[in-house]
C-alpha cells in the first residue's frame, strides 16, 4: 500500500476515534451554593456507560465541575425556585 494512503486511512481513524472519546469526570467536589445558583446547564454522568464514576457534570461561565450526584436534587429545587419567582407580582 503506498505509504500517503494508509496515512490517509489512519488520520481518518484517528479522527473519527478522537471525536468519539467521552470526557469523563475522574472525581467529585462539593460546589459551593453561589456555583449551583448560577449553573448554565448540567449533564448526569453515568458509571453504568463510558465513565467511571457517578456525577453531574456542571456547566457555569465556561468551565465544567464535577458535583457529587446529588447536587442534582439541589438544582432541581433551585430551577423550581427561580420559575416560581418569575410568576410572583
Amino acid at each position: 500500500m503506498d505509504l500517503k494512503v494508509l496515512l490517509l486511512v489512519l488520520s481518518i481513524t484517528f479522527s473519527s476515534v478522537q471525536g468519539a472519546i467521552p470526557t469523563c469526570c475522574v472525581q467529585t467536589s462539593r460546589i459551593p451554593l453561589a456555583i449551583l445558583q448560577e449553573v448554565e446547564k448540567f449533564d448526569v454522568q453515568s458509571r453504568n456507560g463510558a465513565c467511571e464514576i457517578d456525577a453531574v457534570v456542571l456547566h457555569h461561565k465556561g468551565k465544567k465541575y464535577c458535583a457529587l450526584p446529588r447536587a442534582k436534587t439541589v438544582l432541581q429545587i433551585i430551577h423550581k425556585k427561580r420559575m416560581g419567582s418569575k410568576y410572583m407580582v
